[in-house]
Formats: C-alpha cells, sequence, structure tokens
C-alpha cells in the first residue's frame, strides 16, 4: 500500500508538471484542466502534438461536471444497510463515558481496547480485540480483519476501513476525534455500531 501510495503521487507530479507546459504553451486555460483529460488524450498531446480540440473537450466536461453536481447523489452502501438518521429533535443524550461517532456498520459488542497507531502493529494470536486506529486505507485492511469492531479517529460511511466493516459484519463507529489518545490497551468498550456510539465500561 505504501508503495501504491508513493506511485500515485510520483503519477500527480508528472502530470501537473504537463498541466504546467500546457499552461505555458497555452494549451490549457486554467489549473486543473490536465484532469478533464482521458489518458489517451494526454498522450495523443505529448506524441503528436495534435492540442487543437483539448481546450473545447475540457470546456464541455468541466460544464457537465457542474451540471452533475446538481443532481441528488443517492446513497451508497456496500454490506449491512445502515440505520436511518435521527432527526435533529430526536437527538439522543450522550453521557460522560460515551463517545459518538459516526455509524459505519451495524453491531453491537463489548471488547478489550488495542489501540494501533500504524498499520504495521500487531498482537497476541487469539486476542479478538476492539481496534482503534487513527484513520483506515487500503493496507489496515489485513490489521482490520483481526477485530471484532473498528474504532477511527477520521472516516465516515463511504471509508475505507467502514466498507470492509460492513462487508464482514463488524461493527464500526468513526469520526471519534482522539480516540487513539483517550482510549488505552486493555480497557472495556461497547462498540455500537447502529448508534455510533463508544462506551467505557471500565
Amino acid at each position: 500500500a505504501e508503495i501504491y501510495g508513493k506511485f500515485l503521487a510520483h503519477l500527480r507530479w508528472s502530470f501537473l508538471a504537463l498541466e504546467s507546459y500546457g499552461l505555458e504553451k497555452q494549451v490549457l486555460e486554467r489549473e486543473g484542466d490536465i484532469f478533464y483529460l482521458e489518458l489517451t488524450e494526454i498522450q495523443q498531446w505529448i506524441r503528436e502534438g495534435k492540442d487543437g480540440e483539448l481546450k473545447e473537450k475540457i470546456r464541455q466536461r468541466r460544464e457537465q461536471l457542474e451540471t452533475n453536481k446538481q443532481r441528488q447523489v443517492p446513497p451508497v452502501v456496500y454490506g449491512n444497510l445502515l440505520p436511518a438518521e435521527k432527526a435533529e429533535t430526536d437527538k439522543e443524550e450522550i453521557s460522560e463515558s460515551q463517545l459518538k461517532g459516526i455509524p459505519a456498520s451495524v453491531g453491537c459488542v463489548e471488547g478489550l481496547v488495542k489501540v494501533c497507531r500504524s498499520f504495521g502493529e500487531s498482537f497476541s494470536e487469539g486476542e479478538d480485540p476492539i481496534l482503534v486506529v487513527p484513520y483506515t486505507d487500503a493496507g489496515w485492511a489485513p490489521l482490520l480483519l483481526r477485530g471484532k469492531a473498528i474504532i477511527a479517529e477520521v472516516g465516515g460511511q463511504l471509508s475505507h476501513g467502514a466498507i470492509i466493516a460492513r462487508e464482514y459484519e463488524i461493527p464500526a463507529v468513526m469520526n471519534i476525534a482522539n480516540a487513539t489518545n483517550i482510549l488505552r490497551d486493555g480497557q472495556r468498550v461497547r462498540v455500537d455500531g447502529y448508534r455510533g456510539i463508544v462506551e467505557i465500561l471500565e
């Protein structure tokens, strides 16, 4: 995952360098234009110098993007369905022993906390901890699958960890600020993925 991330960063820098060249030659009009083009179109422009239609294609795609932004986006959920959001007038009270986050995967379990600040951390065979992580991406998947629940400081219902949790029916609560510092290893908690609440039991 780390190598893949570095590759994407270098690829983006390459496209930004091409964009700077295009702006200098007035082939492109503004920053960000390069990302409205398909790879084959960029390759043809570089190899053959054919840039006559690029500005018009970019204008059309920019206009289409603005039109698409006005459309209502349907809900996208993988795995278990999430509960409907409560209305503002129906908000439940949270006690001092509870942490409120975003419900990301349904289910309610109790267990012992394992704080993992990087996906390279490990724990003993036979452990079935509730994992507390700063964030999730593809590199975290092998670790997350070993937990009985997931608590993340950053993320929402469409974050990588949330999707994994729903696919494997692991309760998950995301977006609990400073969770890796508030919670400690061995602490017993209850994770309620229906309500998006983590309750500290001890």
